[in-house]
């Protein structure tokens, strides 16, 4: 497996000691703690998942750890929150990690941002990093990160957990394999952790293979996920692995922003938007046609206001059939020509702009 970061400056003695029991590994040496060093990772949540994961990458030696998470500490965070302690409560989150994380090692770069992630910000933030690491905990930031990862071209390691049973697994777009294949429409309805519960050990078992997978991309060593999904049930004791089939079209559509949208609608050569959601869906952007995504993947012809349109963006509730329905477009014959793109964050990033109240998604555990 090809490093995904160069090695930086030789390492310092006290650093050499520091790691010392981590270099000597088969694979790993001077080299790899050097690009460890040298990488810029940025965690998505700094919760049940992010808390462990961010513990172990800093440990580990990463140089700059980014944190996205616009929450504050609370007392039922810390069953399963390990960065955060009951002094923090109250505390916003970024502040708490970033203090534990410099008390592990006072060396590390800590970048603090204290907003949620949006189609807005989330590709300018994602390519500042060499890669992310998705702890959120609701579908339609996990669509997101899997949207502005594949602009900025960069992997997404991956984790979730409900109950007793925990998800990991590596996305990468160049590779074809993304978070839609394993999720391609997000669940009607799902249970979190405040109706459902979640076990405590588990999220610092799932965290802690986060930073694993995260550390053997950066340093090129071992066997990562990518590809491989694996299930962890803490009750039963079991681990089992599920082949990830990578997108079988191929096509790679575009991805457009709510405030790109808004301008190029505003402009001399404005986009056909097409709305691909169900009948009983209300509401939508201005003049788009209703083209359902059942319509579109049976193959059935256009509307025909669409049928010669060369420029088309799709959009949804939350950016996960629109996406799917262009790659079904972007596909077809006498389509591929076209400039095809479905809307990031969907109907719900449109309305959030406008301050309107945004259509609800399913939200799974952190």
């Amino acid at each position: 497996m090809t490093a995904l970061v160069a090695p930086g400056p030789p390492l310092a003695p006290a650093e050499r000691e520091r790691f010392s029991r981590q270099i000597m590994l088969p694979g790993m040496g001077e080299d790899g703690q050097r690009r460890l060093r040298a990488a810029r990772v940025l965690v998505i949540g700094a919760g049940g998942l992010g808390a462990p994961c961010l513990m172990g990458l800093a440990a580990a030696g990463v140089g700059t750890l980014g944190i996205v998470d616009d929450d504050a500490v609370e007392l039922s965070n810390l069953q399963r929150q390990l960065l955060h302690g009951a002094a923090d409560i109250g505390r916003r989150k970024i502040d708490s990690a970033r203090d534990g994380l410099r008390a592990i090692d006072p060396d590390l770069a800590v970048e603090a941002h204290g907003i949620r992630l949006s189609p807005e910000n989330a590709a300018e933030l994602l390519a500042r990093y060499d890669l992310v690491v998705d702890g959120s905990d609701n579908f339609a930031t996990r669509y997101l990160v899997d949207d502005a990862a594949a602009a900025a071209g960069i992997p997404v390691v991956w984790g979730s957990v409900l109950r007793d049973e925990g998800q990991v697994s590596v996305f990468s777009a160049a590779d074809r394999v993304r978070y839609r294949d394993l999720y391609p429409d997000a669940p009607s309805s799902a249970p979190d952790c405040g109706t459902a519960g979640v076990f405590g050990p588990l999220c610092a078992i799932v965290g802690s293979q986060m930073a694993a997978e995260a550390i053997k991309l950066v340093t090129g060593r071992g066997r990562t996920l990518l590809g491989r999904l694996v299930v962890i049930d803490a009750l039963g004791a079991s681990w089992r692995e599920v082949a990830l089939r990578p997108a079988a079209t191929g096509a790679d559509p575009g991805i457009v922003t709510a405030a790109q949208l808004r301008g190029e609608l505003a402009g001399e050569d404005p986009p056909f938007v097409v709305d691909v959601r169900g009948p009983d869906e209300d509401g939508g952007i201005p003049d788009a046609v209703r083209w359902e995504l059942a319509a579109i993947e049976a193959g059935q012809d256009p509307p025909r206001a669409v049928a010669d349109a060369g420029d088309i963006v799709l959009h949804c509730a939350i950016g996960v059939r629109s996406r799917r329905a262009a790659e079904h477009l972007a596909a077809r014959d006498g389509w591929r020509d076209r400039r095809i793109r479905s809307l990031a964050g969907g109907l719900a990033a449109w309305r959030a702009q406008e301050g309107e109240p945004a259509p609800s998604c399913a939200v799974p555990a952190r």
